[in-house]
């Protein structure tokens, strides 16, 4: 071999080797949730394998092995470059994260993958110039499956029965909603539940999905879960990246992630769905009963929840947001998806 041809070849393997370590790029996204909940396993890691694929492996997404920040602090540890993606859970972080809490306003519900598709186009058309991911680059939203009202001892009948129970939910929005009905609230996070359900503390429990109690270990303590007529509620998340790691993906592969956001990112949650559909299934055979509000305890319950949807316009107005033109546009969207 020549001279030429030798120099010909070490640039070639050369410009080879640079090209792949600076096409290359490695996300890694953190969760609270465990790698066996649906939300991991169904919908992260497939979307991850889908970048990969996508972007020919230039761009791979890797799942941490535990959680690197608590769920408040999901957000703050994407800017600070702890983790490169996260899953942020609104409800937790509901002074930064307003608008987001469109889903935990009482009224139509749908399928996850319905509400996710309609928050995400809520957001494109009201919330986006809002600077709330400032620091952040936001990828998509989700919305989780419907909350359900699930009873420890009978489900109650009429709105006076309501106002003397004992609920645990969750903090914010959810204790705010409860809180209007009676003083017997026991607020904290899901994952504390346990205690106070299974001794018999409360009378029902509220702002969980029916995979969170099997998940929970709930189960065995519920009798029933009510059904409200346009009063359900659902918890919102938002996938985001860190905008520095975000600029070392190229312009081509960036709008290959982008495309797999948004709507595309919103669909997956199908998968929600259908582990949802199957939680239904275990807790009806294990004897868990589903009973209808009544129209008159509806009305009611309607009546005492109408100041959540009136403070959420006025906080989001003063990001100077239309919140009722928001709020209707999102309910629109939901009910059309149905």
């Amino acid at each position: 071999m020549d001279m030429k041809s030798i120099f010909h070849l070490a640039a070639v393997v050369l410009a080879v080797a640079t090209t792949s370590a600076a096409a290359q790029t490695k996300l890694l996204l953190s969760t609270f949730f465990p790698p066996t909940h649906p939300i991991v396993a169904e919908v992260l890691v497939p979307w991850g394998k889908e970048i990969g694929a996508a972007t020919q492996g230039r761009v791979t997404v890797e799942m941490a092995s535990a959680s690197l920040a608590p769920p408040p602090g999901q957000l703050d540890m994407v800017q600070k470059g702890i983790a490169d993606i996260a899953l942020q859970f609104a409800g937790v972080v509901p002074n930064r994260l307003q608008p987001e809490l469109v889903t935990e306003i009482p009224g139509a519900v749908g399928s996850a993958g319905a509400m996710s598709k309609a928050l995400w186009a809520t957001h494109e058309r009201y919330f986006a110039k809002d600077d709330r991911y400032k620091g952040l680059h936001l990828l998509g939203l989700i919305v989780f499956p419907a909350q359900e009202f699930f009873c420890v001892k009978a489900c109650p009948t009429t709105f006076d029965q309501m106002k003397g129970m004992k609920i645990a939910t969750t903090p914010s929005t959810p204790a705010k909603q409860y809180g209007a009905l009676t003083s017997g609230v026991v607020a904290g996070p899901a994952v504390r539940y346990f205690e106070v359900v299974s001794k018999g503390i409360v009378d029902a429990y509220a702002a969980v999905t029916p995979l969170d109690v099997i998940s929970f270990n709930l189960a065995p303590a519920t009798t029933g879960i009510l059904k409200m007529k346009d009063l359900g509620t659902a918890g919102s998340f938002a996938l985001v990246v860190n905008p520095k790691k975000w600029a070392e993906i190229s312009e081509a592969d960036r709008k290959t992630i982008t495309a797999l956001g948004g709507t595309a990112f919103a669909a997956r949650m199908g998968a929600m769905d259908e582990a949802i559909n199957s939680a239904l299934k275990r807790l009806s055979d294990g004897g868990v009963k589903t009973v209808e509000a009544s129209p008159q305890l509806n009305a009611d319950l309607k009546k005492a929840y109408a100041f959540l949807a009136e403070e959420w316009v006025k906080e989001v107005g003063k990001r100077g947001i239309d919140g009722t033109a928001a709020l209707t546009f999102y309910r629109e969207r939901v009910v059309a998806d149905k």
